[in-house]
């Protein structure tokens, strides 16, 4: 098995659009982090004697709001990170690869086990080169008020769920490219999974549907706090939202594995 988690991540660091693609991701993360700098900031600025800031008219705890961004700038453009998922799905079909790699690897749900073993990996690592970066963002922020906030439990908790959400939304895109064998179907359907979340259009007919998808069951599991920011209303508990994506990362896992098996590897 090793050897083939070895084989699938020497593929996926050999792709050219893979490194298109992480460059990609690299630049919205700089941007989101900036963007995140820019409004940590202001937050300072409006700091008063309580630790609290003033967030459109009302007071909001400083210190609970600085953990919520700091979990908000790896989720935002973990969203991104379907691109990802998709271009490592998509290589064995792009050029007919898949009939290789079943030389290879006769078993193939070994094949895909190695292939998702090795996709998480590198969006992990990928993931760490954010949440380093996430920390230096808010340390040069925070290093005149309270030096010590990035090494809070809170902040770690955060980060490591922004980290988790990157991870995640690859292996989703992943489960969903290899069962439609297209990188753009891949990109396409998690993009409207996403645009169901960004709009709530399933919140307006009933909640619960909402709660269902996967993004919105992510959104539910990682973002909700207590810091008192607005924001648009949350459709289950955060321990729903973990079983909801506990079974759509499953199900997609092994409906890849099925696709996969019964595809021809011509």
């Amino acid at each position: 098995m090793m050897a083939i988690i070895r084989s699938e991540f020497t593929k996926i660091i050999t792709q050219r659009s893979v490194w298109i693609v992480a460059a990609i991701l690299l630049a919205i993360n700089l941007f989101y982090q900036y963007q995140a700098f820019s409004l940590n900031l202001e937050t300072l600025q409006t700091l008063d004697e309580n630790g609290m800031h003033w967030w459109y008219g009302k007071p909001v705890d400083a210190e609970l709001d600085f953990f919520d961004t700091m979990g908000a700038v790896l989720f935002n453009p973990g969203l991104f990170f379907i691109l990802l998922g998709a271009v490592i799905g998509g290589a064995e079909f792009r050029a007919g690869q898949l009939g290789l790699s079943v030389l290879a690897v006769p078993a193939r749900p070994r094949l895909v086990i190695g292939k998702t073993i090795a996709a998480v990996l590198f969006a992990l690592l990928s993931g760490l080169v954010y949440a380093a970066l996430t920390f230096i963002f808010t340390y040069q922020c925070v290093k005149g008020w309270q030096p010590g906030l990035i090494w809070r439990p809170e902040a770690w908790i955060k980060v490591a769920g922004g980290v988790f959400f990157m991870v995640a939304i690859t292996v989703l895109t992943l489960g969903v490219t290899l069962v439609t064998k297209r990188t753009l179907y891949g990109i396409l359907i998690m993009a409207g999974a996403i645009l169901i979340t960004m709009t709530q259009i399933l919140t307006l007919v009933n909640p619960i549907l909402d709660a269902w998808t996967p993004i919105s069951a992510a959104r539910n599991l990682l973002l909700q706090s207590d810091s008192g920011v607005a924001g648009p209303p949350f459709s289950s508990s955060p321990e729903l939202g973990a079983w909801v994506l506990a079974v759509w990362l499953l199900g997609l896992f092994l409906a890849s594995i099925a696709a996969v098996t019964r595809r021809d590897a011509r």
